[in-house]
């Protein structure tokens, strides 16, 4: 093997002899940010179909641990394929210092001549990448196939950087692994090469149209269907129905096929009450007093949820025959089994956030205040020693789940107290966050522990190849969802923001790196959609543009308002444009072609509907999705834009 392999290498890796048919060069660039070596690898033999090449290397050190894959592979011929190829890293640990793998996804992007795959197996220390045909297999995983493809003698298959930092010094750091990928890939996409305004603002009045459509969508033309008002305990009500699907389009008979039970939902992911906090705020923006009008309907749905020692419940389901008159409260179906009668804190926590933040921004309704600080009371009564707050708690017995009982959802109390600590100044409210704090600190992630509600009870499930509390033995990584990341790098700012501690900016910053490396920084051509900017969900799974994605939007501004680090303004940028890219209008062109190649009756009083994400759960990539959650999708996304908006003020209205 006639390869000039760098001496710094060897302390983390070895190469395997590679095939005869390979030549491989490795290029050096020294700098005083880090070391890198990149791999270039060639095809030497004849031409001709092959089904399989790649480069094995063995990691060399047993002190080396892997500390991120950006998915998992718990089965053998299992690999982490190029569909997931977001922001690629694999990362590596060592005392001191840190290595990563980096895919060249400017070859990828220009030069795919079949699909690339990369992975690590903690049991064999192996590290590989290379290209081959895959499958996916059960939710969502890849798995390799003999499927052959075309090779050219002095052709370039592949290419790779391996990178090594020096002086590290705190655990799972990744900001200098973000750096890189984004001075080296994500800066020329969503700054230089497409003309991005640097004013917040200017990047993102053009997406007002989507706004648009949105609320003709479901306040004019699909409002029979979408849009619901009625009385709970002599208190009219409203709010947008949790799910429809595109065979509902008034007028074709089909407007009471449902797709789950008919309900509305003020839940972690599908909140009633954040959609109209953003329509009340369009409303005022618009003088539109009917949006107006509908928020505050919203509002005393939420507060007509009753409570019970302070827990309420997260679901109106809607009686016999959809009828909303003889409905009943109920919990998240989103739960482990025999869970029907437990209330999930998570879920309670983010919409008493909600309402503190329409008490804070919109109107000081007193009733919002009193109905949170019941529920905060008795969540302050369920904080265990450590400091964590367990997921689940039944309502009637008070009994605590062991599911979750001391996971990263703790985070979304932090971020609730810290809120209500602002309003009330009680010092209480204050140390409970802190005690929470430092439980995620120095229990969740320096080890990565991100496991929460979506990780196994949600389309994701567990299996035998992923269970809850368990580390997946081929990575040595915990299963994770990066929407527990995402309320830790908000509790962590919400608690800079009422202590000024540096060292929780500090630590925001880096778990903000590790939501970062869920963004997609390029636009893979074999994609059918634009994801550019969008987001993923977790380790098992292969969402891109999922909804979550206008809540990410606000984090990436405020840590820019925060530190003026310019990458965090466009990631918010592209996290606010794809947060419409799924949605059905002439604007979305590729888009609106897919929706109406499914829905041939889809016309212009279907412009707004939109699907939550782009999950590829089968093999038949030119499919969309049949159904659109207001509240989770639309609705969501118009809420984050107006946030944005709001928030820049004059220079918004100046533009």
């Amino acid at each position: 093997m006639n390869v000039h392999f760098p001496t710094w290498l060897e302390e983390w890796i070895s190469l395997d002899e590679p095939s005869k048919d390979l030549y491989i060069s490795i290029s050096e660039n020294k700098c005083k940010k880090y070391k890198q070596a990149i791999f270039t690898v060639k095809w030497s033999g004849n031409s001709g179909k092959v089904t399989n090449v790649q480069l094995n290397l063995k990691v060399t050190d047993p002190r080396v641990e892997c500390t991120w894959k950006p998915h998992l592979s718990p089965e053998e011929d299992m690999v982490i394929g190029d569909r997931v190829f977001r922001s690629p890293v694999m990362i590596f640990e060592k005392e001191d210092k840190m290595f990563a793998l980096v895919p060249d996804v400017d070859l990828l992007e220009k030069e795919r001549i079949a699909p690339h795959f990369m992975d690590y197996v903690e049991t064999n220390r192996s590290l590989c990448y290379g290209i081959s045909h895959y499958e996916k297999t059960k939710h969502v995983y890849f798995k390799k196939i003999e499927k052959p493809f075309q090779v050219e003698r002095g052709q370039t298959l592949f290419r790779f950087h391996l990178l090594q930092w020096e002086g590290i010094k705190d655990r799972r750091n990744f900001i200098l692994v973000t750096d890189f990928v984004w001075e080296c890939f994500a800066q020329k996409r969503m700054v230089q090469n497409n003309h991005v305004s640097t004013k917040l603002p200017e990047a993102v009045r053009d997406l007002e149209i989507y706004v648009k459509h949105t609320y003709n969508w479901a306040f004019k033309h699909w409002e029979k269907v979408v849009w619901n008002e009625f009385e709970l305990e002599q208190k009219k009500v409203g709010g947008c129905v949790f799910i429809v699907r595109g065979v509902q389009t008034p007028g074709m008979g089909l407007e009471d096929n449902w797709r789950e039970k008919k309900s509305i939902w003020n839940q972690a992911w599908f909140s009633s009450l954040r959609s109209a906090y953003g329509y009340r705020l369009w409303g005022e923006k618009w003088k539109n007093t009917d949006m107006i009008r509908r928020s505050n309907l919203a509002k005393n749905f939420a507060l007509s949820a009753p409570q019970t020692n302070g827990l309420f419940p997260s679901v109106y389901w809607a009686g016999p025959n959809h009828s909303w008159e003889n409905g009943c409260w109920g919990y998240s179906d989103r739960r482990p089994e025999n869970h029907e009668e437990y209330a999930h804190l998570l879920d309670m926590s983010w919409t008493c956030l909600w309402m503190l933040k329409w008490y804070m921004n919109i109107e000081q309704d007193n009733e919002l205040v009193e109905y949170t600080k019941r529920y905060i009371d008795r969540l302050l009564g369920l904080q265990a020693e450590n400091g964590s707050f367990p997921g689940w708690v039944h309502v009637k017995t008070g009994a605590i789940s062991p599911y979750l009982i001391d996971s990263p959802e703790t985070s979304m109390h932090v971020w609730l107290l810290a809120k209500f600590y602002q309003i009330t100044g009680e010092n209480k409210y204050l140390l409970a966050a802190v005690r929470g704090m430092e439980f995620v600190l120095n229990n969740i992630i320096p080890i990565g522990r991100w496991e929460d509600f979506e990780t196994y009870w949600s389309c994701s499930k567990e299996w035998n190849g992923k269970r809850y509390g368990k580390k997946d033995k081929r990575s040595g990584l915990y299963n994770q969802c990066n929407f527990s990341i995402y309320w830790t790098v908000e509790a962590l700012k919400e608690m800079y923001l009422v202590t000024k501690e540096d060292k929780y900016i500090k630590e925001g910053e880096k778990v903000l790196a590790e939501l970062s490396l869920y963004q997609a920084i390029w636009q893979p051509a074999f994609l059918y959609l634009p994801v550019l900017g969008g987001f993923g969900v977790m380790t098992s799974d292969d969402e891109w543009n999922d909804a979550r994605q206008s809540l990410f939007a606000l984090t990436y501004q405020d840590y820019y308002e925060i530190t003026r680090k310019e990458e965090y303004k466009y990631r918010s940028i592209w996290a606010t444009k794809a947060s419409f890219y799924m949605m059905y209008c002439p604007e979305n062109v590729v888009v609106k072609q897919i929706y109406e190649n499914t829905f041939q009756y889809f016309g212009e009083k279907d412009y707004g509907f939109e699907m939550e994400n782009a999950h590829h759960g089968s093999n038949n990539e030119e499919d969309l999705g049949e159904f659109t959650i207001f509240d989770w999708g639309n609705g969501a996304a118009a809420a984050s834009l107006v946030e944005i908006v709001t928030k820049q003020g004059k220079e918004y209205a100046n533009t």
